[in-house]
């Protein structure tokens, strides 16, 4: 992917990131208002205000531009190194909640219009589900651990438990008219895990 590749040791030009990231924005609030199928590079251009070229030259086509701007949204999520298994799984779960809700960013418009697009373009479902099953896997690496450490019991489905955490979530944005509240979070946790000792 042409987007994704960039060498460590070279310097990037602040204005060239700033350009990068305003066209990813563009491309997400492009895709929030008309659906991945009807955005096209042209449109994604002009709601940025550069040039058609100026796109092109950082991504092969409107996939690779998608992905990186949904990557951009996702080094966003961060993992607390501190605390206890279930206080990081918490607060991951809680950005996830806060994300989805937030439909002033146009992030969580995306998700409905990159499902539909999913069911009709092989490549949107390949990355769609590489990229579910990539943040999925934050995760299980956290219940993993706390199988490990004695924190969560040891005979859970870590892939199991994660989806049940995030499910009602992904529920409540397609499929009713109020996202999940983020500082509800706790109670998905204490239902999925069992209530902690605090």
């Amino acid at each position: 992917m042409i987007s994704g590749t960039r060498d460590a040791d070279v310097a990037v030009d602040p204005r060239v990131e700033r350009s990068r990231r305003l066209i990813c924005s563009a491309a997400i609030a492009e895709m929030a208002d008309v659906g991945y199928g009807a955005m096209t590079i042209e449109s994604i251009a002009k709601r940025a205000g550069v040039g058609k070229a100026t796109v092109y030259r950082h991504w092969a086509g409107k996939l690779d531009l998608v992905e990186s701007a949904l990557e951009l949204l996702r080094a966003d999520m961060t993992v607390p190194e501190e605390g206890t298994v279930r206080e990081r799984i918490t607060a991951v779960v809680t950005w996830l909640a806060g994300h989805l809700a937030d439909s002033g960013s146009g992030a969580s418009a995306c998700l409905p219009a990159l499902v539909s697009a999913a069911q009709y373009d092989d490549s949107v479902r390949d990355f769609h589900h590489r990229f579910s099953a990539e943040r999925r896997q934050v995760l299980i690496d956290l219940i993993d651990e706390g199988r490990s450490n004695g924190e969560v019991d040891p005979a859970v489905d870590a892939r199991l438990v994660a989806e049940t955490l995030v499910g009602p979530l992904f529920y409540r944005r397609m499929l009713t008219a109020e996202p999940f509240p983020p500082d509800e979070v706790s109670a998905i946790v204490d239902l999925v895990l069992g209530e902690s000792d605090r």
